[in-house]
C-alpha cells in the first residue's frame, strides 16, 4: 500500500513540476517585452515562485492534519482525503486559469526546436570532423553547420548551449534541497514536537511549512532591501547569486549535521587498553557470581551488570562460577561457565535456564545504533517463544507493532521513537516504556506459573532534543532557495533564444531530476553509519560543486535578447 503511494506522489509531484515551471513560467514570460519590460519580468518570476509558496504554505500545514488526525475506516492515517482536496483544488485553479485565454499573449511554435538543434549539431560535428587541416578554421564549432543552418538558428543554439553548459553543477543544489522532504523529516522523526501549551505536536513534515513562510518574507525584502546591498559589495549579477546561494545551502547542512549529531548523542567506547564482561540475569531470582580474575559480584533479577577488565587480563578465559538463589528453585542451581574477554570490546552473555532444569549462559553480539536513529530492541526470554510480543503507541491506540518472538536471542528489531504499552499476546507485561531516539534496549522477561515478570534496559540512547532545532537549518536553505531556484528561472528565462525559452525551462528542471538521482547514488556508495557524517559530506560537496560552479561562469557572456 505505502508502495503505491509513493509511486503516486512521485508521479504527481513530476507531472505538477512539469506544468508548473516549464510551461507556466515560461508561458509568463512571454506576456513581457524585453527589454522595455525587463524590470517587470524580474518582478515577475519572484511573484510567481512567491504564489507557488503561498500554496506550498497552507499545503503543508493542512494536508498532514487531514492525514493523521481524521480517522479513516479506523486506520491511523487517511491518505485518501490528505491526496483528494489538493486534486480537487488543483482542477478548479485549471479552471480558473483556462478561462483568462482570451486576455493571453500566445506564441505559437513555428517549428520544432529540438528537432533543428539536434541536426544542427550532428551537422557541425560531421563537417567539422570531416574538413581538410587546409580549409580555414571556424571561430566556432557550430559555426561549420553554415552552410545548412541560417545564422540565426545557430546563434540561438549557441546561446542555448552557454546556458545549459552553467547548468552542470546545479543538480547538486537539488541534492541537498529536496532533502528537506525526506531526510530532513525522518530527523524529525526523532525530536519532540510538542507544545505544552497549545497541547498539540508539531509534526515532522509540518516544519517544511517554514520553507514556503520564509520564502513569502525573503522574497519581497531580498528584492527591497538584500540584492541593493550585496549589489554594493559586488554581487551584482546573476551568476554571483546563484553561487551564494549555493555556499548558503552547504551551510544548512552543516546545522542538519550539528542537529543531528546532538540526537544520537556519544557511543559507548571500551578503552583499547580493557576489556567488559556484559552479563544479563533471565532468573527471578538474584546470582552470585565469583570471578576467576576479578572477584565477586552479585546480579539482581532481570538486571545487567558491567564489570570491566584490566589490561593485565583482557584476551583471556574467565572462569565463573554461578549460583542461583534458593528461591529459583531449579534443579541444578549452580554451573562453571567460561568466558571469554575480548580486548577492546563487550563481550555479552545471556544468563538463563536450559529446559527449566541447568543453567545455560549464551553469547551475544554486541547491538550497535541505528543509522536511521530509531529504537533498537532486543527480546531476551527463557525459551519462551511460542507467543507474541505486541507493542501499542500509548499516544496513538491505533499505531501498534506486533512480532513474533524468535528463538534466536540476537534477533533484533526496529521501533519508531514513542511511548508505549507491552503486551505478551494479550497480557500486559509493561505499561508506558520510553523507547528514545538513537537508544539500544534489552527486553528481558521470566515467565513461570503463569506469570510473566518483565524488563526493559536501555544500554545507549540519544537526546530527545525540541524540533525547533531545525528551524536554523531550514531558514538557510530557504535563503538558498530564493538566491538560487528564482534566480534561475529569470536567468533560464533571459538567457534563451525566442525559441528556446521552454526548451531551457525543461532542462532547468530536468537538473532537479538529476539532483535526486545523485542523493539515490550517494545514499547507495556511500553507506554512512552516522547520518550526521552524510550531511557534512553533503555540504562538502557543495562547497566543491559552487568553486566548479565559480570557475565556469567567470566566462559566460551575457545576452540581451528580444522577446518580440
Amino acid at each position: 500500500m505505502v508502495k503505491y503511494i509513493i509511486y503516486g506522489y512521485w508521479i504527481v509531484n513530476i507531472i505538477s513540476r512539469w506544468y508548473k515551471t516549464i510551461c507556466v513560467s515560461s508561458f509568463g514570460g512571454d506576456q513581457f517585452v524585453i527589454p522595455d519590460q525587463e524590470d517587470h519580468l524580474r518582478k515577475f518570476f519572484s511573484v510567481f515562485y512567491f504564489s507557488i509558496n503561498a500554496g506550498s504554505l497552507l499545503s503543508t500545514f493542512i494536508t498532514p492534519e487531514l492525514r493523521k488526525s481524521i480517522q479513516f475506516f479506523e486506520k491511523n492515517a487517511c491518505f485518501p482525503l490528505a491526496f483528494g482536496v489538493p486534486a480537487i483544488l488543483m482542477l478548479i485553479s485549471i479552471v480558473f486559469f483556462v478561462s483568462g485565454k482570451n486576455l493571453y499573449k500566445i506564441n505559437k511554435p513555428v517549428s520544432n526546436t529540438i528537432t533543428t538543434s539536434i541536426g544542427c549539431i550532428f551537422h557541425a560535428l560531421k563537417k567539422k570532423i570531416t574538413t581538410s587541416p587546409n580549409e580555414e578554421k571556424k571561430k566556432n564549432w557550430l559555426d561549420y553547420a553554415d552552410d545548412k543552418y541560417n545564422t540565426r538558428e545557430i546563434f540561438e543554439l549557441r546561446s542555448a548551449l552557454d546556458v545549459m553548459y552553467l547548468f552542470i553543477p546545479v543538480p547538486m543544489f537539488y541534492a541537498l534541497f529536496d532533502q528537506q522532504g525526506s531526510r530532513w523529516i525522518l530527523q524529525g522523526t526523532l525530536m519532540n514536537g510538542k507544545i505544552d501549551f497549545l497541547n498539540w505536536s508539531i509534526k515532522p513534515d509540518q516544519m517544511h511549512l517554514i520553507n514556503p513562510l520564509f520564502v513569502l518574507i525573503f522574497i519581497p525584502l531580498f528584492n527591497a532591501v538584500v540584492y541593493p546591498l550585496l549589489y554594493k559589495i559586488g554581487i551584482n549579477t546573476p551568476l554571483k547569486k546563484v553561487t551564494l546561494g549555493g555556499l548558503i545551502a552547504a551551510s544548512s547542512f552543516v546545522c542538519a549535521a550539528v542537529v543531528q549529531y546532538t540526537i544520537i548523542g556519544q557511543t559507548f567506547t571500551i578503552s583499547s587498553n580493557e576489556g567488559q564482561l556484559r552479563m544479563y540475569n533471565n532468573f527471578d531470582c538474584n546470582v552470585s557470581v565469583s570471578s576467576s580474575l576479578v572477584g565477586n559480584f552479585t546480579i539482581e533479577q532481570l538486571d545487567v551488570v558491567h564489570i570491566n577488565y584490566s589490561s593485565t587480563v583482557y584476551n583471556e578465559t574467565d572462569v565463573l562460577s554461578i549460583e542461583l538463589h534458593p528461591t529459583c528453585e531449579l534443579k541444578m542451581s549452580t554451573s562453571i561457565q567460561h568466558v571469554f574477554i575480548d580486548k577492546g570490546k563487550v563481550s555479552s552473555y545471556f544468563l538463563t535456564s536450559k529446559n527449566d532444569k541447568e543453567i545455560e549462559l549464551k553469547y551475544l553480539k554486541e547491538l550497535r545504533k541505528l543509522k536511521s536513529g530509531n529504537s533498537n530492541l532486543r527480546i531476551l526470554q527463557d525459551n519462551f517463544f511460542s507467543q507474541n510480543i505486541i507493542l501499542r503507541n500509548t499516544n496513538n491506540k491505533l499505531s501498534e507493532i506486533s512480532f513474533s518472538l524468535s528463538t534466536n536471542p540476537d534477533q533484533n528489531y526496529e521501533l519508531p521513537i514513542g511511548t508505549y504499552d507491552i503486551y505478551l499476546d494479550n497480557e500486559s507485561i509493561l505499561q508506558n516504556v520510553d523507547f528514545l531516539p538513537v537508544s539500544i534496549n534489552d527486553l528481558l522477561f521470566h515467565h513461570n506459573f503463569n506469570q510473566t515478570n518483565a524488563k526493559l534496559i536501555t544500554l545507549e540512547k540519544g537526546k530527545y532534543i525540541h524540533i525547533l532545532w531545525q528551524v536554523p537549518q531550514t531558514i538557510l536553505i530557504t535563503i538558498a532557495e530564493v538566491m538560487f531556484v528564482v534566480t534561475l528561472l529569470e536567468f533560464s528565462f533571459t538567457q534563451a533564444p525566442l525559441s528556446m525559452k521552454s526548451f531551457l525551462s525543461a532542462v532547468n528542471l530536468c537538473t532537479t531530476a538529476v539532483g535526486n538521482i545523485l542523493i539515490v547514488i550517494i545514499s547507495k556508495i556511500g553507506q554512512f553509519e552516522n547520518q550526521g557524517h552524510e550531511f557534512l559530506f553533503y555540504a562538502v560537496l557543495m562547497v566543491l560543486d559552487m568553486i566548479i560552479f565559480m570557475l565556469m561562469s567567470t566566462k559566460y557572456k551575457y545576452k540581451c535578447i528580444n522577446t518580440q
